[in-house]
């Protein structure tokens, strides 16, 4: 070890404390640029495996009924390479222990166990067989949240009807990575799950013999004309009432996937870059602070014959020294980072292998970054140690010209001051560098923890706006159905109900000239108590008595102002165009929305009255009413059950009295 190294070497423990805090700076940026990075590889490579695994399929066309024979022209179109058929329903769960009902989704699978788009990978048990009828697949959250295995049995409502359903499996799916119920935002498989069944069981039971409800495709590889091909499609099946197009990017459990691997993508630009410029600049200010005091040492080496270049890289050594500890440093943490980070996200995302795994080109970007920044940092320190000839370098540096500050001219408050204060506002003053830089970084930290605080309060504000002061209602009831105002009266009556008020949600294709926009139109009373529109300063919003209310995202969409007349085109039922006029528009917080009034807007559909219920009840009561609900169920599944046993009877008893033959069942058109 030559003497500039040992130099070297005493310097950094000298200069220990400074040392210490450059370090630290760093090596949280390198921590967050390579944790974040590692959980964003982790997560893309995750999901294109996994996609790629179960063929997740690059759209949905919800329908009412489509015979899956016509089906052909929508498989032939340009760009679209594979489409499957099938049958999806939500249903309720009734278990024996849990009294509260539960939310379901039902979808029809291949009876044999082939390759199909939005295929399942089975996790316990085994695929359906040919012994059974009513066999299920259970989604494995909510099998083992509600402690369901391969041999046990449940019950789901299914069609009015309450079937005894035996589990042979459970399994998880590329559609349902990010599991979310209807009206939730995060996943409870414990209110929520989905349920695999025979193709031919659920034709049976929801009497789609030979139709599905949902079709299911992918895009021919590197198609970019996937818009188009949906339209097309569209086209051709509108006559069987579609109800909805989804494309990938629109998925539910996509959407938040892929937001939120972009999110982490972010973060890991922004936070790696405010740590590291901070630490640039803290050590560019210990490198000027350090060239100072040895302005007369440096003067000695130049004058016994040390070069330049040898004084240069004896300072430039300091920098890139305190640059690779921190780089190591934060590689290590960022593993541990990534390891914590990717444990957690599998709790929320169902993959059927995520896994942290070593990104050796994220770790040397990292520790690369660390020394670019510190070369950076020393290097106008480094020069200045170069800038003075030896003989004027050994003397001390004299000192700077003092000139007025500029607080120095409110005499009025300068002289307050006392001794301490004046120097300590002249140093701030005459290094304005220094200074500049100190805010900086100041700036930078502070800026972090008041994102973080505002981040958590808006989410806290967000929670508050949309439970209590949009929607406050203790329970929404929706029905299979529109009913009748007669089943609000009826449930009323219920113990516990203090306010029910009904609500009709009208999907629709809202257009205003070339502009047009696929949403809920929803059907409010004109002085609504539960569910109450609201602007962004939380006044409520007034449902108008003859139009439409629209949010101000809806309304920018659809180019559409105060006064102008727009289109609705219901998805189902007669599908006949409405012209409604836009009489208020109002800043919301959340989602596009538009309202209307109840009375208005089932007249205009012809629809009954109510679609959803929503009931405010006392604390104590709550569990009577979802009890009385699931037996009113139950009593429902029971009579129409009978219903059908009384029929079937009389058409096989009827005819044999008559001497008449069976009338054959009608074909399916």
């Amino acid at each position: 070890m030559n003497v500039l190294d040992r130099k070297l070497l005493r310097e950094l423990t000298r200069s220990w404390a400074l040392v210490l805090a450059v370090i630290s700076i760093m090596a949280v940026g390198v921590t967050c640029f390579v944790g974040l990075q590692s959980v964003h590889r982790n997560l893309t490579g995750a999901r294109r495996n996994y996609y790629d695994q179960c063929r997740m399929a690059d759209f949905w066309i919800d329908v009412k009924k489509v015979p899956v024979v016509e089906l052909d022209a929508v498989a032939k179109l340009p760009g679209i390479r594979e489409i499957r058929p099938r049958i999806q329903y939500a249903v309720t769960v009734d278990l024996e222990e849990v009294r509260q009902p539960i939310n379901g989704l039902v979808l029809s699978l291949p009876t044999k166990r082939a390759s199909v788009v939005n295929d399942i990978i089975l996790r316990q048990g085994d695929y359906f067989s040919d012994k059974r009828r009513n066999e299920v697949i259970v989604n494995d959250a909510f099998a083992r949240r509600h402690r369901l295995y391969p041999g046990s049995r449940l019950h789901l409502l299914l069609n009015n009807r309450r079937e005894e359903l035996f589990i042979v499996g459970t399994a998880i799916s590329c559609e349902f990575t990010y599991l979310i119920g209807p009206g939730t935002f995060v996943p409870d498989p414990e209110h929520f799950g989905v349920f695999y069944v025979k193709q031919e069981f659920a034709e049976e039971v929801f009497d789609l013999e030979g139709a599905a409800n949902q079709i299911v495709g992918r895009f021919a590889p590197g198609e970019k004309m996937g818009k188009e091909s949906l339209r097309q499609a569209e086209t051709l099946l509108d006559s069987y009432g579609v109800l909805q197009v989804t494309p990938l990017k629109l998925q539910s459990s996509n959407q938040f996937l892929t937001g939120e691997i972009d999110q982490i993508g972010t973060f890991a630009t922004i936070f790696p870059t405010i740590f590291l410029i901070v630490a640039a600049l803290v050590l560019n200010v210990l490198m000027l602070r350090l060239a100072r005091q040895q302005r007369t040492v440096i003067g000695t080496l130049k004058a016994i014959g040390y070069s330049d270049r040898q004084v240069f890289l004896h300072f430039l050594k300091f920098g890139l020294i305190v640059g690779l500890i921190a780089g190591l440093l934060g590689g290590v943490g960022g593993y541990f980072d990534s390891l914590l980070m990717t444990t957690m996200y599998s709790w929320f995302f169902q993959f059927p292998n995520l896994r942290n795994e070593f990104s050796g080109q994220a770790y040397a970007i990292g520790i690369g970054l660390a020394l670019s920044c510190s070369w950076i940092g020393s290097w106008y320190g480094s020069r200045a140690a170069l800038a003075l000839p030896p003989a004027q370098a050994m003397r001390p540096e004299p000192p700077r010209q003092g000139r007025a500050i500029l607080l120095e001219r409110a005499t009025w408050l300068w002289g307050r001051l006392n001794a301490s204060w004046r120097m300590t506002a002249r140093n701030l003053f005459r290094n304005r560098l220094r200074t500049g830089m100190g805010i900086f970084s100041a700036t930078m930290g502070a800026s972090l923890m008041i994102n973080g605080f505002m981040l958590v309060e808006a989410t806290r504000f967000m929670i508050d706006f949309h439970f209590f002061r949009l929607s406050t209602s203790d329970i929404d009831l929706a029905f299979d159905e529109e009913q009748g105002i007669e089943a609000i009266d009826e449930l009323k009556h219920l113990p516990g109900v203090d306010l029910a008020e009904p609500a009709l949600a009208v999907s629709c294709n809202l257009k205003h000239g070339p502009y047009q926009r696929k949403t809920v139109l929803t059907g409010l009373l004109p002085q609504p108590q539960l569910t109450t529109p609201r602007d962004t300063a939380g006044e409520k919003l007034r449902v108008p008595d003859d139009g439409v209310l629209l949010t101000q995202r809806l309304a920018d969409l659809l180019h559409a102002r105060r006064g102008d007349r727009i289109t609705m085109v219901p998805v189902k039922g007669g599908r006949r165009p409405i012209e409604l006029q836009v009489v208020e528009i109002g800043d919301s917080y959340i989602g596009i929305s538009a309202y209307a009034n109840i009375h208005t807007l089932s007249r205009a559909v012809e629809e009954e009255l109510v679609a959803y219920l929503d009931e405010e009840l006392a604390p104590d009561h709550r569990a009577r009413v979802e009890h009385r609900l699931a037996e009113d169920a139950r009593y429902r599944e029971k009579l129409q059950h009978m219903q059908k046993i009384w029929s079937f009877m009389m058409r096989l008893i009827l005819p044999v009295l008559w001497q008449k033959p069976i009338p054959p069942r009608p074909a399916l058109r």
